[in-house]
């Protein structure tokens, strides 16, 4: 038998005994609950730890889609460029000589390098897609504090060539101006994720096919202007800007028959490349708005025309040059008694202007302005493109400086479209900028812009006699625009010289004019719309002295590069049965010969909106050309011949409603024997 000592021993223990399994059994839980823990509740974080260690994701960034001309020119695309980057902390451990020796490798001043090493981020660029001999110099110093990363640089092999109208990025990538900003969506790429391991020393190694570059890249955009005569065209708008001293110059080209924007000039010009090194960034053509002047003329005889108060036989008296309205006088360069609307236009009568705006009355001026494009943006895409101002002349004043294009405003991109019209017939086309958007991976045509009718303008009727007085303005021997004369073709046109307005003032300055030549060629079948316009010339101020000439220089390349036969020539082949010059690629696109043409659409959207009757299209297939002529001629159409031989295709197609007066298409080919 226990005594008592021992009993409480033998307790103590089992006391003892009890805490020490109370204590393994509550390190077994704690242990089993932090199994469960790791295992069950944090496995997919921790797990995600782990192969953070070994495990990477490559990041590769999209590749900016391209620009191009019309004929395949490269005009921006973009390529890898080194750019470098730093820890500031590691930055403000460097020696200061590394430091300077850092900022002579990239270009920087000492201070700004050292005001970048305050920073409290964990990394900041230094300096960002950097050229070839800097990325080899800041590896020359083996600073390990600095950092060499690969990003996409936007780079424009054409340098200044359509500077205005491609614009430029940021250095983000972003497009800023012109195309670049009006397609940044589209020329956007896409980025991709590629999944890589790190091995032994850090270095990332790739478990996967990287996607194609192609994948990456943004659209192609193709734009519809042609290279070489935007080159012809900027070196001759730039040579004039230097003579006359001008502020700038601005030159725009369009193909009458689809609207497609072939030259789209500006001087000075600048170097995309490098944006803030002066220069005029913005696309004027498009943006600006001016008082036309002279030009305007046009559009009011049209609408008089038109409108039936101004016949071709009629005369005005232009009052010798000085005509009173209320308390003010209107004032003509050269004085007139009475003259025809014809001789009106050739010596730019304002006083005679005034008279013919007079007889259209406030009302159907403004309609005739307006159904020309004028107080209406013009669609290019272009943001802040600005829609011009037609106000409602609500004093006799103001209709009489209306009529000749003082008191309104317009870009030189709405003024060479609406003169397009006359050209084409009578029907306002849309401008075409950019003809298409192409995946860069597919080759798939994403989206186009192709030939659209706004409205008829004018009938084509009206649109063919002020044709012929336009002629007049180039070809009489006083004629204001008998410097635009290009040998061996016919050309009609108009200039134009506006004083400007005083922004603070709004009075007119003496000594500030905007001068213009608008214009088209060949006269009796034209291929060509060009507008230039001077901004503030000195010396010779007047549009036929310092705009007429570049429209010369201009055009007249452009009629020899598209092959265009000299006035005159060109019916005398078709007779023959002869080949007549082919389209031209800035012209317009290839159409199928049994298809309707643009041209065709042209005239039928023109009928329609005019809703006069009109001819069907003869049946032609496999008559001789001078025959087939001649029915066309029969039906009130025109002819247009490509080949020799006999009728294989035409377009319009036969049966097809159009205008009278309408172009059809001739494709010819020999007999088969």
């Amino acid at each position: 038998m226990r005594t008592g000592g021992e009993a409480a021993q033998v307790r103590w223990i089992a006391a003892r005994i009890a805490a020490v399994a109370l204590l393994f059994v509550g390190g077994f839980a704690a242990v089993a609950a932090q199994a469960v823990r790791l295992q069950v509740l944090q496995a997919d974080k921790l797990r995600g730890h782990g192969e953070d260690q070994w495990r990477r994701f490559v990041e590769l960034p999209p590749r900016r889609g391209a620009i191009t001309a019309r004929n395949g020119e490269l005009l921006a695309a973009s390529a890898d460029a080194p750019s470098v980057g730093a820890s500031p902390a590691a930055l403000q451990r460097l020696e200061p000589g590394d430091q300077a020796r850092l900022a002579r490798a990239l270009g920087m001043d000492l201070e700004q390098l050292r005001r970048r090493a305050q920073r409290g981020s964990k990394f900041v660029w230094l300096k960002r897609r950097i050229g070839p001999d800097e990325a080899k110099a800041v590896q020359a110093l083996g600073l390990d504090a600095v950092a060499l990363f690969q990003e996409p640089r936007r780079y424009y092999p054409a340098k200044t060539l359509a500077a205005q109208l491609v614009g430029f990025v940021g250095d983000d990538g972003e497009g800023l101006e012109g195309i670049e900003k009006a397609y940044d969506e589209a020329l956007q790429g896409d980025g991709a994720r590629v999944a890589s391991v790190r091995d032994a020393r850090g270095r990332s190694v790739l478990t996967e096919a990287p996607a194609p570059e192609a994948l990456l890249a943004g659209a192609q955009v193709e734009l519809a202007l042609d290279g070489g005569l935007q080159l012809v065209a900027e070196q001759a708008l730039g040579k004039a800007v230097a003579q006359a001293r001008a502020a700038s110059g601005i030159l725009v080209a369009i193909d009458p028959r689809t609207g497609e924007v072939l030259a789209l000039a500006q001087a000075p010009g600048f170097n995309p490349n490098l944006p803030r090194k002066g220069g005029l960034l913005r696309n004027k053509a498009v943006l600006d708005t001016f008082e036309p002047g002279s030009t305007f003329k046009i559009f009011t005889v049209a609408g008089a025309l038109e409108s039936g108060v101004l016949m071709p036989t009629d005369t005005i008296d232009c009052e010798q040059g000085a005509y009173r309205i209320g308390g003010h006088v209107i004032h003509d360069h050269k004085g007139l008694g009475r003259a025809s609307a014809a001789r009106i236009l050739a010596a730019s009568s304002n006083v005679g202007a005034a008279k013919i705006g007079a007889r259209l009355g406030r009302e159907r001026l403004r309609q005739t302005l307006l159904a020309f494009g004028f107080g209406e943006r013009t669609g290019t895409e272009i943001p802040g493109e600005p829609r011009g101002a037609v106000p409602f002349p609500k004093a006799e004043i103001t209709l009489a400086t209306m009529s000749f294009g003082q008191g309104v405003a317009a870009t030189p991109l709405q003024i060479t479209a609406a003169v397009a019209a006359v050209a084409n017939g009578g029907t306002l086309m849309k401008p075409i900028l950019v003809r298409r958007v192409v995946d860069a991976g597919t080759g798939a045509v994403l989206s186009r812009n192709d030939p659209t009718p706004i409205r008829r303008a004018v009938s084509r009727e009206t649109a063919l006699q002020l044709s012929r007085w336009l002629e007049g303005v180039v070809s009489d021997a006083d004629g204001t625009g008998k410097r635009a004369r290009i040998p061996g073709w016919r050309v009609a046109g108009k200039t134009g010289t506006a004083q400007k307005a005083d922004p603070l003032t709004h009075r007119y300055s003496v000594d500030k004019r905007f001068s213009s030549f608008v214009g088209f060629a060949p006269a009796e079948a034209p291929r060509l719309a060009v507008g230039v316009f001077v901004d503030e010339p000195r010396g010779d101020v007047y549009g036929g002295e310092v705009a007429a000439p570049v429209f010369r220089e201009v055009v007249e390349h452009a009629l020899k590069s598209m092959g265009v036969p000299p006035s005159g020539e060109a019916d005398e082949l078709a007779a023959a049965g002869a080949p007549a010059a082919p389209d031209p690629a800035p012209a317009r696109r290839s159409t199928p010969a049994d298809e309707p043409s643009p041209g065709a659409a042209i005239e039928e959207t023109a009928a329609r909106a005019d809703g006069e009757g009109g001819v069907a299209v003869p049946a032609l297939a496999g008559l001789p050309a001078r025959v087939a002529l001649r029915r066309l001629e029969e039906a009130e159409l025109t002819g247009e011949v490509t080949g020799s031989g006999r009728v294989t295709g035409q377009s319009p197609r036969p049966g097809q409603v159009v205008d009278r007066g309408a172009r059809v298409r001739l494709v010819l080919a020999p007999p088969r024997s």
